[in-house]
């Protein structure tokens, strides 16, 4: 089998890039295994070498992506043939949610180990977004439509981000955005209809996260029961709430305490559509997907052959 890592050099503000070095590189040249490296250059790059790397694969193939949730996403999103391709990740990223979520050591040399070993392997399920007239767009940890979209969008491009990263508290980025968009964001009511049997209603929306992993904007444990292959996503709603009051559930959502408070509804599905009267932004495990007044989002089961 032939292994191909695919390096983001800035995640982490360069962290990526001295564990390629310092740790992995080494390793991998005493292993005598049969790999070779790409390194990201921009946005979508990762998208456009995994989709080269799956369009026909006729033999057995690994790769590795070295990088944060989003270059994760990118891979996901480039997987042209799910068959003879496994996926392994090494997270070098700021938030990790998906590291998190599927309990992967955060120790770099003993994932590659495990990986080249194939130690072990699972099938996870991705789920899908899509906007009318838009292609459908996936996502291995979460989706959200809202105020939670707000708050990933700017995350993105933040300079409290790489401030917080440099003192190892990059999680935080997401609860401190998250309290400057609460002055700004509207409310309007929602219609949610799930498995193409009953309709939800909220008057006061603020964001719909549909998760495929618990966690999500770098530890806010948003959907405690979701599992990557159960077939389905767990749904968290938020609604109807003060905004003077969220400030008090945020804290909460790190242990999944939230689930307890009016305003919050959790529920599984495979598939649901969201319809809205004005644009909400909308993030796949925190990339921006464009403001929407209407999306599906759905699960596909079983599709990704992991190893970890």
């Amino acid at each position: 089998m032939k292994y191909y890592f695919i390096l983001n050099p800035h995640s982490q503000t360069g962290k990526g890039r001295l564990i390629w070095k310092n740790q992995l590189l080494p390793c991998l040249k005493a292993s005598h295994s049969h790999w070779k490296v790409f390194y990201t250059r921009y946005e979508g790059h990762c998208t456009q070498i995994v989709r080269q790397l799956t369009r026909s694969p006729s033999r057995p193939l690994t790769i590795v992506i070295l990088g944060g949730d989003g270059t994760l996403n990118e891979a996901i999103n480039g997987i042209e043939q799910f068959n003879n391709v496994t996926l392994g990740y090494i997270p070098t990223g700021s938030s990790n949610d998906f590291a998190r979520g599927m309990k992967l050591t955060s120790d770099p040399l003993q994932t590659l180990h495990n990986i080249l070993r194939q130690e072990h392997q699972v099938w996870l399920d991705y789920g899908e977004v899509q906007a009318p007239g838009k292609a459908p767009k996936r996502f291995i940890v979460s989706s959200g439509i809202g105020f939670d979209a707000y708050v990933t969008d700017e995350a993105l491009t933040s300079p409290i981000k790489n401030v917080l990263n440099t003192v190892h508290l990059g999680k935080l980025t997401y609860a401190l955005i998250a309290l400057k968009k609460l002055i700004t964001i509207s409310l309007q009511p929602v219609r949610i209809t799930v498995d193409d049997t009953y309709t939800l209603k909220f008057p006061r929306f603020y964001f719909a996260s549909s998760h495929n992993l618990p966690f999500e904007g770098g530890g806010f444990k948003f959907s405690p029961n979701a599992r990557p292959d159960d077939g389905k996503l767990e749904v968290c709603v938020i609604h109807g709430f003060f905004k003077f009051l969220i400030p008090i559930l945020l804290p909460t959502a790190f242990f999944g305490l939230h689930k307890y408070f009016p305003g919050v509804t959790l529920f599984s599905c495979e598939k649901m559509t969201i319809r809205l009267a004005h644009p909400f932004p909308v993030h796949t495990d925190g990339e921006t997907y464009h403001p929407q007044t209407r999306i599906k989002v759905w699960c596909n089961k079983g599709k990704i052959h992991f190893v970890y």
